[in-house]
């Protein structure tokens, strides 16, 4: 939206103005009229610029907006002058529609990464399910082998299914193999341990079988241990429990 404006030097009179200024403004004799009070100092100074030219940007009282932002360019031709104002708003919604356009595309994004974080974490559920399956050895003996890391949502995910399985047939002894065992952390050892006492206490026998050394050093260097039998082999397990 571009205006102009004719003016005198001495008070600034408006001494015309082209059709889309009557269309925009409520246009009286001075020009200060049409800008906000606190921009009347700013006026001054542009419009009072030595030079024949001068430019800058002013708050202006619109018939839609008491502070509407124009950029305006003066040009002066002896006592006489015109003012070229050209109006920033439009500027200022293209710029609100590059950032919302940016704004949908970064929660676009925020939205896939939502799904996609869900979508792993649901695997990750899944893939703890199947760490800790529960297989039937012998009529009397059930063996759970363990696999990854022996943390708290290992054992946390698994406790329920294991002793209820435990408790489906005429199982006296329940082996854990940990042949398929990562690293230990002290809240899956705890939890761990805390298995092994439900167990005992529905009285069954748990077993150890298939310690790493790194588990051994850090079972030894740990206030928190299964009281349990530790065997060396699954067939050791095995022809013990035949």
């Amino acid at each position: 939206m571009m205006l102009i404006f004719y003016l005198d030097r001495d008070d600034y009179n408006i001494l015309g103005f082209s059709q889309i200024g009557s269309e925009t403004f409520t246009i009286g004799d001075k020009f200060l009229d049409l800008v906000d009070r606190e921009s009347h100092g700013k006026t001054k100074n542009i419009l009072g610029n030595k030079e024949s030219k001068a430019e800058g940007e002013l708050t202006m009282k619109t018939k839609e907006s008491p502070y509407a932002l124009f950029d305006i360019s003066v040009n002066w031709s002896g006592d006489r002058g015109h003012i070229i104002c050209i109006g920033k708003d439009h500027r200022l919604m293209e710029l609100e529609s590059i950032v919302d356009k940016h704004r949908k595309r970064l929660a676009d994004t925020n939205l896939e990464l939502l799904e996609k974080k869900e979508l792993v974490e649901k695997t990750l559920f899944e893939i703890k399910g199947l760490s800790c399956p529960f297989k039937n050895l012998t009529k009397s003996t059930a063996l759970v082998p363990l696999f990854g890391n022996l943390d708290v949502e290992l054992i946390g995910q698994n406790e329920k299914r294991v002793l209820e399985k435990s408790q489906e047939g005429d199982y006296q002894e329940v082996l854990f193999d940990f042949n398929g065992v990562g690293n230990l952390t002290i809240e899956g050892v705890e939890a761990f341990v805390s298995l092994v006492n439900e167990l005992q206490l529905m009285g069954l026998q748990p077993c150890i079988i298939g310690i790493k050394p790194n588990h051994a050093f850090y079972l030894n260097n740990s206030k928190t241990i299964p009281d349990v039998p530790f065997l060396n082999t699954l067939s050791k397990a095995f022809n013990k429990s035949i």
